[in-house]
């Protein structure tokens, strides 16, 4: 029993000691101190394409054991978009011994533009006929690509059975949380192979603030017209285009009518939404 009792103690003895001397090593020889981030205090102004190296300008890392550590800093995220084109990116750097600090600054881009739509095709549909943006409508952005899939119907109210003109609203959203939107036209009316026919280059075009469009820019977009389906071509000189509605002191959008009558007395129509930024 009393053997025992000796080598209970011993191992007491033996583990207390090991445990101080453990503490003291972890008190005096660990490097628990973190590493520290410094900004040199002038504005980042980047694309939205720039790399890490470039998002990391003017920032330098030091620590009290391995010194210089600027080439540790990493990129841990970059925010969303708050302003127009502004940014929050987050970092981090970590020394040898894993100890780490963090550090947060603004950023402003200098290309950034909203996500932008295309149409390739009118949205000109014969009464009765279903309507579809499929294939027709596109979105893209400067940061994610294309993002046509995330396109969203925010409005519509369109009569398949009523000839006319019905806007519809459409809008999509970056993974930057910046969304765009536009109203664009449905045209419902009666199109057979004996009515004219033309095409544009595009159907939906982004314009300037009090940007000027003119006549002869907007030809430029005719890629061809017939008197019919199989009738003789027809000049881009001889469209129509009504310019009326077409107003770019304001944000927002408007239509330019593309038409013709034949010899017949057969009128068919085209918009192009000008989207005014």
């Amino acid at each position: 029993m009393r053997n025992i009792q000796i080598i209970v103690i011993t191992l007491f003895i033996v583990v207390s000691v090991a445990f101080a001397a453990f503490f003291v090593y972890d008190r005096t020889m660990v490097d628990r101190v973190a590493p520290t981030i410094v900004c040199d205090g002038a504005p980042i102004e980047v694309s939205v394409h720039a790399s890490e190296a470039e998002l990391c300008k003017g920032l330098t890392a030091t620590d009290n054991v391995d010194g210089d550590i600027t080439d540790r800093i990493i990129v841990r995220r970059v925010s969303q978009l708050y302003g127009t084109n502004s940014a929050l990116i987050y970092y981090a750097v970590f020394d040898s011994s894993s100890n780490y600090c963090t550090y947060t600054r603004s950023i402003a881009y200098t290309d950034y533009r909203k996500p932008q739509f295309a149409l390739s095709q009118p949205l000109s549909f014969n009464v009765g006929n279903k309507v579809s943006l499929e294939g027709r409508l596109t979105a893209s952005d400067i940061i994610d690509g294309d993002i046509t899939g995330r396109i969203r119907l925010s409005s519509i109210s369109v009569s398949i059975t009523e000839p006319g003109v019905y806007p519809i609203t459409v809008q999509v959203t970056n993974t930057s949380g910046d969304t765009s939107v536009v109203t664009v036209p449905v045209i419902i009316q009666t199109s057979t192979s004996r009515h004219p026919v033309i095409r544009l280059s595009e159907y939906l075009i982004y314009a300037g603030r009090d940007e000027e469009l003119t006549e002869e820019q907007l030809r430029s977009y005719i890629v061809s017209a017939r008197e019919s389906s199989s009738g003789a071509l027809l000049s881009p000189e001889d469209i129509d285009i009504d310019l009326s509605q077409l107003d770019t002191t304001k944000h927002g959008c408007t239509n330019i009518s593309f038409s013709y009558t034949n010899s017949r007395d057969l009128t068919y129509t085209v918009l192009m939404t000008v989207v005014v930024e």
